[in-house]
C-alpha cells in the first residue's frame, strides 16, 4: 500500500499484489480481485514480470500469459522448484487532492477494513524560502465491545508498547530482561482475550446448565466458581478448551454432552465468538508514504531513502487510534533568485551612490 503527495497537493494511492490468471486477463470481479479496494475504470493497472519494467498492457493477451507461463515452467525445471506467481499487478488511483482521495478512497465491503472511518488530510504552508508539507493518516481505534478491559491486565504505556512499539519501554534492558517483560506482557494480553471470552462462554453454559445429563454441582456452585476455575486451570494459551477445562476440574465428562450433542449450544457460541473476537484482522499492509521534498519528521515510521515505511495492522489500533504522519520540506528556488538579485541590486545601489558622492 503506497501513498505518494505531490508538491503541488495532487496524490495517488497504489496498492500491489500478485493477481490470478483471470484477472491478469481482465476478470475485476470480486472473486478473483486480490485488492482491498474496488478496481474499476478509475484505477490504473501495470505489472511485471520476474522485476523487468512495468507494462501497461492490461489486460494480459492469452498469448502474452501463455508465453509468461512457459517461462515459468522452464525455470521451475530447472531450479527444481515449486512453481509461484511472479506476475506482480500495480493499481493506482490518482486523486486532484488529498480531500478528493479522503472523500473517494474506500476499502471495498469483503475488506476487514471497510467500516473503518480512516482520515486524510494534507497541510501545506508556504514560506518564503521553503514550502512545508504535513500529512496525516488516522486510524480509529477498534471497539472490541469486550467486557473486561485491556487496562485490567496491562497499563496503558505498556498496551501502546505491546501493540505499537511506542514508547520504548526495553530502553536500557539487556536481553534476558527484554524477554521476561515481554513474556510477562503477552501473558496478560492473552489473559485479556481468554478471559473474556471464558465469561461470555460461561453465561452461556449457565444458560444451558438444564442440559447437562448428569450435574456434579449446582448452578449456583457452578455461576460462583466462574473466575475460580479460570485462575487456577485455564493456562491462557489460545487454544484451551472450556469442555476439557471443566471436565478435569470436577473429574468428570457430564460436561461434554453440551459440546457433543447435534446443533450444539456451546459449539453455536464458539462460532458467534469467532465473529465477536474479529476486531483481531488478518489482513496488514506494508504501508509506504512518499512526501514532496525532504523529509524533516515522521511518527513511528521507518525510514528508506525518501519512503517512510509503517507496518499496518488492526493490532495497532486496539488501545488507541493509530497515526500515520509526516512532515516534509520542498524549497522555492524563485525565493533564493529574488533574493539574490535583491541583495545585488541593493549592493549596486550602494556603490553607485558612493561614486555620485
Amino acid at each position: 500500500m503506497l501513498t505518494v503527495i505531490n508538491s503541488d497537493g495532487s496524490c495517488y494511492r497504489e496498492f500491489s499484489e500478485n493477481a490470478d490468471s483471470a484477472f491478469l486477463m481482465g476478470n475485476l470481479s470480486a472473486e478473483h480481485n486480490p485488492f482491498p479496494a474496488v478496481i474499476d475504470s478509475t484505477w490504473e493497472i501495470r505489472w511485471s514480470f520476474k522485476n523487468s519494467g512495468l507494462r501497461k498492457d492490461f489486460p494480459l493477451s492469452k498469448a502474452v500469459y501463455d508465453s509468461i507461463q512457459r517461462i515459468t515452467s522452464k525455470t521451475v525445471r530447472i531450479r527444481n522448484q515449486k512453481s509461484k506467481e511472479d506476475i506482480l499487478v500495480f493499481v493506482r488511483r490518482n486523486y486532484k487532492s488529498v480531500p478528493e482521495m479522503d472523500k473517494n478512497f474506500n476499502f471495498k465491503k469483503a475488506c476487514e477494513w471497510s467500516k473503518m472511518n480512516v482520515r486524510h488530510t494534507l497541510d501545506k504552508k508556504r514560506r518564503w524560502f521553503f514550502t512545508y508539507y504535513t500529512y496525516q493518516e488516522f486510524y480509529p481505534k477498534i471497539e472490541t465491545g469486550l467486557e473486561l478491559p485491556l487496562e485490567n491486565y496491562m497499563t496503558h504505556s505498556e498496551s501502546l508498547y505491546w501493540f505499537t512499539g511506542k514508547p520504548n519501554l526495553l530502553e536500557g534492558m539487556n536481553g534476558i530482561e527484554a524477554k521476561e517483560y515481554t513474556t510477562k506482557m503477552e501473558e496478560n494480553y492473552n489473559k485479556w482475550l481468554i478471559q473474556n471470552w471464558w465469561n461470555i462462554e460461561y453465561k452461556v453454559l449457565i444458560k444451558n446448565y438444564d442440559k447437562l445429563s448428569l450435574k456434579p454441582v449446582s448452578r449456583e456452585h457452578l455461576q460462583a466458581l466462574r473466575d475460580t476455575i479460570f485462575e487456577s486451570n485455564v493456562n491462557f494459551s489460545p487454544d484451551f478448551s472450556m469442555e476439557k477445562t471443566l471436565n478435569d476440574y470436577f473429574k468428570t465428562n457430564a460436561f461434554s454432552v453440551l459440546w457433543n450433542k447435534e446443533n450444539s449450544p456451546m459449539k453455536r457460541s464458539e462460532d458467534s465468538l469467532n465473529k465477536k473476537f474479529s476486531f483481531i484482522f488478518p489482513q496488514s499492509f506494508n504501508y509506504k508514504l512518499v512526501m514532496p521534498g525532504k523529509i524533516t519528521q515522521s511518527i513511528n515510521a521507518v525510514n528508506h531513502g525518501d519512503t517512510l515505511v509503517w507496518k499496518l495492522s488492526s493490532y495497532r489500533m486496539i488501545p488507541a487510534g493509530y497515526l500515520i504522519e509526516a512532515e516534509s520540506r520542498t524549497t522555492n528556488i524563485w525565493a533564493f533568485v529574488i533574493t539574490g538579485l535583491l541583495i545585488i541590486f541593493s549592493i549596486g545601489t550602494i556603490f553607485w551612490k558612493a561614486e555620485i558622492r
